[in-house]
């Protein structure tokens, strides 16, 4: 029997079924899709599409309903299983399914090691998908561990704390780790590369420091109470 799952958030003007195994979808975070929406816009073709540790699927599917065309595919990532169950609840009800290749994975580990994966990568495909943009968005837990002080309690019960805390020293580790995977993926895949992820509100010194030691071009966008919530950076 078909459980019917009901609406019960809302993000960028859209529905979404949330509960425990994922984040609760916020309005911070919609600066972050109002940005990758922007950029598709203005390259608008060729375009591959990759959501890490999607949690709900909010992000992607927010990106998905508002573009004016379809891109060539789209990935949604997450190391949690749970997640994974909710983000394929979200896409069966906002249609997304023929649009969609849900993968279990620790971050871009999966394209890392298993090359057949993108359609582009080798055999009969190859050279179709030459000189494709690979956009890549994230919303990574970046809390210092048990930081409790700055969040709040209903958060703590109710959401996964595996969303919210990561590392214990700069806060930004887990983005590190991404960074360098994608310094990894270009290697294979040689695509044009560029990642939107969002910080937390102290990353942004620190962030605007490492991404400089890399030589990377990188560009800040606040969200509504003006911090610097989301960051555009090119590979």
């Amino acid at each position: 029997m078909k459980i019917n799952f009901e609406f019960n958030e809302e993000f960028y003007s859209l529905p979404f079924y949330v509960d425990n195994r994922v984040l609760i979808p916020r309005n911070d975070t919609e600066i972050l899709v109002e940005k990758a929406i922007k950029e598709i816009d203005l390259i608008w073709k060729n375009i591959i599409l990759i959501d890490v540790w999607t949690w709900s699927s909010c992000i992607l599917t927010a990106i998905l309903k508002n573009i004016r065309f379809d891109l060539i595919n789209s990935f949604w990532l997450d190391i949690s299983l749970d997640a994974l169950e909710v983000a394929k609840i979200n896409i069966e009800k906002h249609n997304l399914e023929n649009k969609t290749i849900l993968l279990n994975s620790d971050l871009l580990e999966i394209f890392l090691n298993n090359y057949s994966i993108f359609p582009f990568s080798k055999g009969e495909l190859e050279g179709v998908y030459e000189n494709k943009t690979i956009i890549i968005t994230a919303n990574l837990p970046y809390i210092k561990d048990w930081d409790f002080e700055n969040i709040d309690k209903n958060v703590l019960e109710n959401e996964p704390h595996i969303a919210l805390f990561w590392w214990e020293k700069t806060w930004f580790e887990l983005y590190e780790k991404l960074i360098w995977q994608i310094f990894d993926l270009k290697k294979i895949y040689k695509q044009n590369i560029i990642l939107f992820i969002e910080i937390w509100f102290d990353q942004y010194y620190y962030s605007r420091e490492f991404l400089q030691n890399l030589w990377l071009k990188f560009e800040y966008f606040k969200d509504l109470n003006w911090i610097n919530r989301c960051v555009k950076i090119i590979f």
